[in-house]
């Protein structure tokens, strides 16, 4: 078909002949639906952007996620290696520090012990300077001798009661004892006991080189017999030199025999080397007519022996009454007794030289207080079986 070719008149024609159409909005709803279309416009370009903005960061996330993890795994891995590895430095040196710090302390740790030990050795003897009567079996009595040659120093050892006496006597080291005692020497070291074939004697042999012949050595080793031999109730000791009958003494001469006795009627003094050392309770180099004259002597002391007083200065009066085997020993009552290591060590000094004198048991009168160190002075006190025991360091 021929296309029809359309006039401005002919098209002006036609569009007279439609139909009317009137619009029956008034100007302002025109205007609100305008500003409606313009509002919707806004809003969706409003949520579109954030959308894109979202979409874009999950798709950049997806990107770097296995980036960061892994950095962030590597990371955790690092500082856990890090941590590690400080800790084992850490707990190294620590090890390190505590061997050194144990290394300087173990000298320290070691002297102070000493000192504790030696504190301790000196605390317990403030109560007794002696061993009971009940302990005899507990203990040798040796006689060794003061580093100036002066004195006999009786010394209750720890016995070993799966071995002889006799053996243990032989086997004394001095040295042991050094430390609270001081210095000090043992007569008898070279020498060799055995049991006579009489009872209450012992055999005495002598195998050092001949240097009893001075006077000072004749009466030490004569005196160390004694105060070794007299607490285990021998009352003669027969002298040999190296199985020969006799020892030689230079002051007193030959001598085949040696009367040994528990009551030699001697006074006890005090005897201490130094501060850091043990008191002891120390018999007097003589002998004593009675012992009212031991008494008086032991207020006075010996000072060419070094042996100290043992009675207090306060002490004033003493009277004593013998009753048998037992002896009343009576002070003034101001004399100021008391629970002190002084008057323990005087009460003790007054038991040791009341069984020099052959007593068995001692009252004492005119103490105001019941007990004295381990004493129960209101009643009578057993004398006790020897001074001064010590227990090796």
């Amino acid at each position: 078909m021929k296309r029809q070719e359309w006039n401005e008149e002919q098209l002006e024609k036609l569009l007279k002949q439609l139909p009317s159409v009137k619009d029956k909005q008034t100007s302002e709803d025109i205007y609100q639906t305008i500003l409606s279309k313009q509002h919707q416009g806004k809003t969706n370009r409003t949520r579109v952007a954030p959308a894109i903005a979202v979409i874009a960061a999950l798709f950049i996330f997806a990107l770097i996620s296995p980036l960061f993890f892994q950095s962030l795994q590597l990371n955790e891995e690092s500082a856990m290696d890090m941590s590690s590895k400080s800790t084992t430095e850490s707990s190294e040196k620590t090890q390190r520090s505590s061997e050194n710090n144990k290394e300087m302390a173990e000298p320290q740790q070691e002297l102070e012990n000493k000192e504790l030990a030696k504190a301790s050795l000196l605390n317990d003897k403030q109560q007794t300077f002696v061993t009971a009567a009940s302990e005899a079996e507990d203990v040798i009595t040796v006689g060794f001798t003061d580093s100036e040659a002066k004195n006999i120093l009786p010394v209750s050892l720890e016995a070993n009661k799966k071995q002889e006496k006799l053996e243990q006597i032989e086997k004394v080291n001095p040295d042991v004892y050094k430390e609270e005692i001081g210095p000090i020497t043992y007569e008898l070291s070279e020498t060799e006991f055995s049991e006579s074939e009489k009872s209450e004697e012992i055999t005495i042999d002598y195998k050092g080189v001949p240097n009893l012949s001075s006077s000072t050595n004749d009466v030490l080793y004569q005196n160390a017999i004694i105060e070794t031999f007299k607490w285990l109730n021998y009352k003669k000791a027969n002298l040999y030199t190296n199985q020969k009958e006799g020892i030689e003494f230079g002051q007193s001469g030959p001598k085949n025999d040696l009367d040994v006795s528990k009551e030699t009627k001697k006074a006890y003094f005090l005897y201490q080397f130094d501060e850091n050392t043990l008191k002891l309770l120390v018999p007097s180099p003589i002998s004593y007519d009675s012992i009212d004259g031991a008494l008086k002597a032991m207020k006075q002391g010996i000072e060419e022996n070094d042996l100290k007083p043992t009675i207090l200065n306060t002490v004033t009066n003493i009277t004593t009454t013998p009753k048998g085997d037992q002896i009343e020993i009576e002070i003034n009552q101001d004399a100021g007794v008391e629970n002190s290591e002084a008057s323990i060590i005087m009460l003790e000094a007054m038991l040791m030289t009341a069984k020099e004198f052959g007593y068995d048991t001692v009252q004492f009168k005119g103490i105001t207080t019941d007990r004295i160190g381990e004493m129960d002075v209101t009643k009578p006190i057993e004398v006790p079986f020897s001074p001064n025991p010590v227990k090796a360091n």
